[in-house]
């Protein structure tokens, strides 16, 4: 009689402590599903303002190419040059942004082309000499002609191309090397595209992780930066693999997420090998038995 009233007693306290966990699991789903709701409302906002920012800075890069003659000094020139190249930078933000958001909701279609590789490197370099220029960076490529064309998206790559370049550019030590090349992919109906450089590296913990949104790594770097390294936004003269000195945080901001996200729209891929102090290369794995649009094959 005693143990039965003490198994009573204590279904009666389990009843209690169920009841206690299913009235705080719905609570926590009420948490979750409001907090999910804010952040889809976050992010909608978030992708407007992006989009309506788009057409005020077309206008101004607009107007600002109206502004260059021939009849211009030097010096005036080059600012409206360098203010227009801002201007470029922004807009290429925003487009990413924009391209990124259409990705991840898995709205995006590729407009397949056959576009020439070989190209898109020389394009890029003569894009990127001048900044290149301001640390003596030496760029150079190598693209065989047996794998320099490929069926893809030619706006992706030729971004995924320029964010890698940029990248290299701003953390490669001045009198450096950035090398652009195509290889046979690693897996069958595969091509690799690779940009290396001799820049500061990256820890083997950051590998994956660089490619996720907004990451930030901490980089080794000097007390104190030069004027040159202030101005082009780099990680000059840093000591790679030294601790002396105070570490910064590098935000790798959304060049390498868009790079992740445009490569797998392809069904390829990215990745980064690389240690600290040896530079870095990264690849990306492209298929090359993509039918461009408009083909008699589809």
């Amino acid at each position: 009689m005693v143990i039965k009233a003490k198994i009573d007693l204590l279904e009666e306290e389990i009843a209690k402590e169920k009841a206690k966990l299913l009235e705080t699991i719905k609570q926590k789903d009420g948490q979750i599903e409001t907090l999910t709701r804010r952040l889809e409302s976050s992010t909608e906002l978030t992708r407007m303002i992006v989009h309506d920012l788009k057409g005020p800075l077309a206008s101004i890069m607009a107007n600002l190419d109206m502004l260059i003659s021939s009849e211009m000094g030097h010096v005036e020139r080059e600012i409206l040059e360098t203010a227009i190249q801002g201007g470029d930078d922004l807009l290429n933000i925003i487009n990413t942004l924009l391209e990124i958001g259409q990705m991840e909701r898995g709205n995006f279609e590729l407009n397949l082309s056959v576009i020439d590789l070989a190209g898109m490197f020389k394009a890029t370099i003569g894009k990127m000499k001048s900044l290149a220029s301001q640390k003596r960076l030496t760029l150079k490529m190598d693209c065989p002609g047996k794998i320099s064309s490929v069926a893809a998206d030619a706006s992706l790559i030729e971004r995924i191309i320029f964010n890698l370049v940029m990248n290299a550019i701003k953390y490669t030590r001045e009198g450096g090397a950035i090398i652009l090349t195509t290889r046979d992919g690693i897996a069958k109906d595969t091509v690799l595209i690779a940009v290396s450089d001799t820049g500061i590296g990256i820890s083997h913990e950051y590998h994956e992780t660089i490619f996720d949104l907004y990451t930030q790594l901490r980089l080794p770097g000097e007390r104190k930066a030069n004027r040159q390294d202030h101005d082009a936004g780099t990680a000059d003269k840093r000591a790679a693999g030294s601790d002396r000195g105070k570490r910064r945080m590098a935000n790798v901001g959304i060049g390498l997420a868009f790079c992740k996200l445009a490569a797998q729209q392809h069904g390829g891929s990215v990745w980064v090998e690389s240690e600290l102090g040896k530079g870095s290369t990264f690849f990306v794995s492209l298929p090359t038995n993509l039918i461009p649009s408009g083909s008699d094959l589809i």
